[in-house]
C-alpha cells in the first residue's frame, strides 16, 4: 500500500492547483469530493440508504439524487445531518481505502477538504499537507470563480476550520498567495520529500 499524504485546505486556498500539479508529476490523487458524488449515483447502496432514511422526495425524475432537496432536509436539524453523515462518511471511507490500495506508486495524495484532527480520515494518513492563503486572497478567488457575494463566501468560511487550526495538526504547509508557478515549485519540493519518506517507510 502506498504512503498516504492527506491534502486539505479551506475554500479558495488553492487545493486544486496543488493536487493537479501532484497529478501531473504522476502521483495518484484520490479526491473524496469526487468519491462523495460517486457513492450516491443511481444503484449505489448509499443512495438506497438515503432514500430509506429521508424519503423518495430526494430523488429526481431521472433517478439521480436531488442534492438541493437532500441538503435542505439534512441541514434542517442536527439529527438529520448526523444521519446523513452516518450513511455517507463510511461509504466514502471504504471507497477511499479501496483506491489507496490500488495506487501503484510510492505515495498517493488523498484530498479531504474538511479534514480535521478528529476525522476518521486522518487515521489513514502518514502525513498531512495543508494549503493556505491570506483571507482576502481566498475571498477574491471564490467570488471570481463561483459568482458568490462576499457575504456568502465569508459565511462559508465561518463554517470551516481556520488555517491556524489546520496548521496545528498538519505536517507540511503550502502558502499559496503567490503565482501558480510558486505553488508548483512548492509542490515539486514536497514531491521529492514524499518520495524520500515513502522509500524509508
Amino acid at each position: 500500500m502506498s504512503f498516504v499524504v492527506g491534502l486539505t485546505g479551506g475554500i479558495g486556498s488553492g487545493k486544486t492547483v496543488a493536487s493537479d500539479h501532484f497529478a501531473t508529476l504522476g502521483v495518484p490523487v484520490i479526491d473524496t469530493d469526487i468519491i462523495a458524488r460517486q457513492i450516491v449515483e443511481p444503484g449505489a447502496p448509499a443512495l438506497a440508504q438515503l432514500v430509506a432514511k429521508f424519503g423518495q422526495e430526494i430523488i429526481l425524475g431521472s433517478g439521480d439524487l436531488d442534492r438541493t432537496a437532500l441538503r435542505k432536509i439534512a441541514f434542517s436539524s442536527d439529527s438529520n445531518k448526523a444521519a446523513l453523515d452516518s450513511i455517507t462518511h463510511p461509504a466514502i471511507r471504504v471507497e477511499t481505502v479501496n483506491q489507496i490500495q490500488q495506487a501503484n506508486y510510492p505515495y498517493c495524495i488523498v484530498v479531504v477538504p474538511l479534514l480535521s484532527s478528529s476525522s476518521a480520515f486522518s487515521q489513514l494518513m502518514e502525513r498531512i499537507l495543508v494549503v493556505t492563503a491570506q483571507r482576502e486572497t481566498k475571498i477574491t478567488r471564490v467570488m471570481k470563480r463561483s459568482q458568490l457575494t462576499r457575504d456568502e463566501v465569508v459565511t462559508i468560511m465561518a463554517t470551516q476550520l481556520t488555517d491556524e487550526e489546520r496548521i496545528e495538526f498538519c505536517d507540511d504547509v503550502i502558502r499559496n498567495d503567490g503565482s501558480i508557478a510558486d505553488a508548483h515549485a512548492e509542490v515539486e519540493a514536497l514531491h521529492n520529500l514524499y518520495l524520500e519518506l515513502s522509500s524509508t517507510n
